[in-house]
């Protein structure tokens, strides 16, 4: 390959026994058994083995007394079998290593501020990590991220070409365009004054090549928003932009699960056993209905109940008054709710407050009953209705909402 490489370090392999190879890359870890030392060399491919012994080469071996974590080294040696007690399986090279003949050190390193070794499983300070961010590029889990998505853009792309999508650039400096988050603007250093907006989206791209008789296009776009940061969503993202003219909504939901279940099987295989074709579908109504949102995580089994039936005749007046004039009331069953307080409960009552809620009545199971200081105003047949339909048991919690159907779904 040239000066600093003759073969990947994670390329070596038992086909390469008396082969001569020249290897550059990380120090990763290093044992010193004594007269033997051994170094875990780490490059872009994985790592591989060296040892330097007195017997193989004394200048060598007395240089690599010096050798610390993440110095960078280059070695020529020869690639021979480890002893059997001296195998290691977890290591894709772990049957071979390199006697080194020569080394030289390219670059030295301070100890770094915190373990790259994964195996550690050390708990690491997030902002530790980010300012030393190109320390924290180099562990295995986080560079493994990084290749699992670009495996999954490239099997992304193939698909899409596969089926005639033509990838189309957009520009990125545009005009400000009324969407529904706020831009990111760059001043015009040619036209003092004016400036030009980041894109949000694609939109008005897309739609002038769909105009334009592109009938397929997609783009891997970098999208920008000035706006609030949320759990889902930052300054800049990235996403997959297609779009597609004469297909119906079941033709492009089709081919939308297929890229996406071929894509995911051909990088993550035997990982993503639970992902099934078809997928799950679900309407509007029945999300909003289950979950309270249109973009719902199905992992979570704690479910809306629509207790109204069990409630449609009971004398508490905030539930009659919202049924009478239209409204809903749903309930949510918290499997051995007891552990919460009354305190949690109020907390609970204010975080709804935001989303418009006047308020959060509960109710207790206990082994005597429904228990709550509303509970008066409920019948037994009402009770033991409300029991049914939330399946609820000993020791759980029914936390109820009753208002319009925005303000019970959102809150």
């Amino acid at each position: 390959m040239g000066y600093y490489k003759s073969i990947n370090n994670n390329y070596i392999s038992k086909n390469d026994l008396g082969r001569e190879v020249t290897l550059s890359g990380w120090v990763f870890r290093r044992r010193d058994h004594g007269g033997v030392i051994f170094i875990d060399l780490r490059d872009s491919s994985g790592y591989c083995q060296v040892v330097f012994r007195e017997e193989a080469s004394k200048k060598a071996h007395e240089s690599a007394e010096h050798i610390r974590s993440e110095y960078v080294i280059r070695i020529t040696g020869k690639v021979i079998a480890r002893t059997e007690d001296n195998i290691n399986l977890q290591m894709e090279t772990g049957e071979v290593e390199v006697e080194v003949e020569t080394l030289s050190i390219l670059s030295t390193s301070k100890t770094p501020p915190f373990s790259l070794d994964d195996l550690e499983k050390l708990e690491v300070n997030e902002e530790v990590c980010l300012k030393y961010r190109f320390l924290d590029l180099r562990r295995k889990k986080i560079r493994d991220n990084i290749i699992k998505r670009h495996q999954f853009l490239d099997k992304v792309r193939q698909f899409l070409n596969q089926n005639e999508f033509l990838e189309i650039e957009t520009p990125i400096l545009n005009k400000a365009t009324p969407e529904g988050a706020r831009d990111f603007v760059v001043p015009s250093r040619l036209n003092p004054g004016l400036f030009y907006a980041l894109p949000q989206s694609p939109q008005i791209f897309k739609q002038i090549l769909m105009v334009s008789g592109f009938e397929k296009y997609y783009q891997i776009a970098k999208c920008f928003r000035d706006e609030d940061l949320r759990s889902d969503r930052q300054p800049e993202f990235t996403q997959i932009d297609i779009e597609v003219s004469f297909q119906t909504k079941e033709e492009i939901m089709s081919l939308m699960e297929e890229l996406i279940f071929s894509s995911i099987k051909k990088v993550f295989g035997e990982k993503t056993g639970e992902l099934k074709q078809p997928f799950d579908r679900m309407t509007y109504d029945e999300a909003i209905k289950t979950y309270g949102t249109d973009r719902p995580d199905t992992r979570f089994a704690m479910h809306l109940i629509d207790i109204e039936s069990a409630v449609k005749d009971c004398e508490f007046k905030v539930f009659r008054s919202v049924l009478e004039n239209g409204g809903n009331i749903r309930a949510l069953c918290v499997k051995n709710g007891e552990t919460l307080s009354r305190k949690d409960i109020e907390d609970y009552t204010q975080y709804v407050g935001q989303f418009g809620a006047k308020g959060l009545a509960w109710m207790r199971v206990t082994a005597a009953g429904l228990e709550s200081n509303i509970v008066k105003f409920f019948s037994e047949a009402n009770q033991k209705a409300i029991i049914e339909k939330a399946n609820a048991q000993l020791g759980d919690l029914l936390l109820f909402v009753a208002d319009n159907k925005k303000v019970v779904f959102s809150a």
